[in-house]
């Protein structure tokens, strides 16, 4: 049926000023995401962007959620849609309020996961009393009784006059994009002061455009990609004062290698390493923090969840290890195949690295690979006698399984010429393209083997601790759900790296016991650096050499939409959406679909790190 003019300009009037209101309330109870941050101590330029966000970007999810309650009032079914949007109104104050309850004690914002966890763990995160469930319900109820209170002033004495309405929309949608504006130029710009309304405001996704604000000249590159110095009053408290003494004066180096699997560290794939590996320590069952390389370095170095890395970023705070490495007097070299921008590893755990190596010249990953190693050895010899060092090479020509052409090289055949990903599906027969990995491998063991006998001319070994390691895995549709590459699951396939340690004094041992990227850090600071802090005051992870070991009852690893708690028979995610799901380690569902009893320990590690 047509809907009359008049009902029409009423529906838009009553779903325009519903939004406004919608934002209204959010802007007032956003002052309590303030209470649990610095935030408010960075001036009123700060605040009244803050504010301004928290209005417009969520009178615009307003208008989302009315979209569809008009599109039925324009049907006739008037009084069902109005039903239904104060439904949904209702149901979103309620989630705002009880977001900012929890954001106030965990510093994180409420999602399913939570509230699965609350609801069905048994206590274990919140323990339920009388008086707490009547003032929750207190809430609730007056979360509801405010969305009618809102929809009978409204109808009562603002949808009469024609126009208005479509004025309040057009402003909203006009507020949205320009905080949307400035927060993309203050993300690339690094104006933190800005751009944390990420952190302290719940849903928030906002938009970032730093390729396009260089090409119309609104930003350079050097604005995008250069250090600031941030203030204390960061997103993060991380890392801590840490109380290092002269340590035992190792010189550390790290030889990692992107992409590569665990189960490449063969005689016929990588004779080099496994040979190497025979006169270290070999850890079998170790994961990474990420299974993409993001997350996989970044736990390399702080020791710390990969879900920090957005507070990180923002606050460039650097990692424990640098913090540690520069209290001894460490010189410290970093040479990379890919460049340290994206991911940007130049604005977190390197931030207070001076004279950074951005990037590696060449252009493929082979000649970029060998420039890194190229400019490695040249800085190995500018060392004056007896300096300790830190370095850290990461090679990228596995992660894009590449490798020079000749006989030499090619030793697993038939291998794919060319890669095309378009062929690639549950029924692809994966044979060629993993021999072209593992030819990529083979290469790669062929460069180490270069850095060692390097080292070796140089350096004394006997004084000098060599970690070989990767950032992630790399499947190849090994448990048949057409999964290839990285980044999209946590079977040992992309969560599992090779993790080998030639350790002064310690000879070769196979450990059998689950590892982890976080174990790093812990096992440096106090074995090497002389760090006496408490572990858990600057890490989430072991001591490698510590019994709690064998008491491990999960790893952390994430991604860039998930967090993952692998354990030993089942894989728990929680995605962007805080959506839980439980599998087994074949990514299948898992019968077992109890909440885990670490949870508090995990509540407590993935936010003692934020302010």
């Amino acid at each position: 049926m047509m809907i009359k003019k008049e009902e029409l300009k009423e529906n838009i009037n009553f779903y325009s000023y519903s939004s406004l209101l919608i934002g209204l309330f959010c802007l007032m109870c956003s002052v309590r995401f303030l209470s649990a941050s610095p935030f408010v101590e960075k001036g009123i330029t700060s605040l009244l962007y803050f504010f301004s966000f928290s209005f417009f970007y969520y009178s615009f999810i307003g208008l989302l959620i009315s979209l569809p309650c008009f599109l039925l009032s324009i049907v006739g079914l008037r009084r069902i849609a109005t039903f239904l949007f104060i439904c949904c109104e209702s149901l979103f104050f309620i989630y705002f309020v009880a977001d900012t309850f929890v954001y106030q004690q965990f510093r994180m914002h409420l999602n399913f996961a939570m509230l699965q966890m609350t609801l069905m763990g048994g206590g274990q995160v919140v323990s339920f009393s009388a008086s707490m469930i009547l003032q929750i319900l207190s809430y609730v109820l007056v979360c509801v009784f405010i969305a009618l209170l809102c929809s009978y002033f409204i109808k009562r004495y603002l949808t009469k006059r024609w126009g208005i309405g479509l004025l309040a929309t057009l402003f909203i949608v006009t507020g949205f994009l320009s905080v949307q504006v400035i927060f993309g130029v203050s993300f690339a710009r690094q104006e933190t002061q800005l751009t944390q309304v990420k952190q302290l405001l719940p849903l928030v996704r906002p938009l970032r455009f730093n390729k396009l604000l260089i090409k119309v000249g609104l930003v350079t590159p050097e604005q995008i990609y250069s250090v600031k110095t941030v203030t204390s009053s960061g997103r993060m408290n991380y890392p801590p004062k840490l109380n290092c003494g002269e340590g035992k004066g190792y010189n550390i180096l790290f030889l990692f290698i992107d992409a590569l699997r665990f189960d490449m560290i063969t005689p016929e794939v990588m004779p080099n390493v496994y040979k190497f590996s025979k006169q270290s320590l070999v850890f079998k069952d170790h994961y990474s923090g990420g299974i993409n390389t993001r997350h996989g370095i970044f736990t390399l170095f702080t020791g710390i969840p990969g879900s920090y890395w957005e507070a990180s970023l923002q606050s460039k705070s650097g990692s424990a290890l640098i913090s540690a490495l520069q209290q001894n007097n460490y010189a410290i070299g970093i040479f990379t195949g890919a460049p340290l921008t994206m991911p940007e590893f130049n604005q977190t755990i390197f931030a207070d690295v001076p004279n950074l190596r951005l990037d590696s010249r060449g252009n493929t990953p082979l000649e970029r690979d060998e420039n890194a190693i190229y400019d490695f050895e040249k800085w190995l010899t500018t060392l004056p006698k007896g300096q300790r060092f830190f370095s850290f090479i990461f090679l990228d020509n596995v992660h894009a399984s590449e490798f020079p052409i000749g006989k030499e090289y090619e030793i697993f055949k038939p291998y794919w010429k060319e890669i095309n990903h378009l062929k690639l599906d549950n029924n692809f027969d994966r044979t060629e393209f993993f021999n072209r990995y593992k030819n990529s491998a083979h290469f790669a063991d062929l460069q180490l083997g270069k850095i060692l006998s390097s080292v070796s001319r140089y350096v004394d070994l006997e004084n000098t601790i060599i970690v070989i390691g990767s950032d992630h895995g790399e499947e190849f549709n090994d448990n048949k759900l057409n999964f290839w590459g990285h980044n999209g699951n946590f079977t040992k396939f992309q969560a599992k790296t090779p993790l080998v340690i030639r350790w002064p004094g310690k000879g070769h041992l196979e450990i059998e016991e689950r590892t982890s990227m976080l174990d790093i850090v812990p096992t440096i600071l106090p074995e090497v650096l002389g760090c006496t802090n408490p572990i858990n005051e600057y890490s989430a992870g072991l001591n490698l050499f510590s019994q709690d070991l064998k008491k491990r009852q999960f790893v952390y690893s994430s991604n860039y939409s998930q967090n993952a708690f692998i354990e030993k028979e089942r894989i728990i995610l929680i995605n962007e959406l805080g959506i839980l799901n439980f599998l087994d380690n074949n990514y299948r569902p898992s019968k077992d679909k109890s909440i885990p009893v670490y949870i508090p320990k995990v509540l407590e590690e993935t936010s003692k790190f934020s302010k």
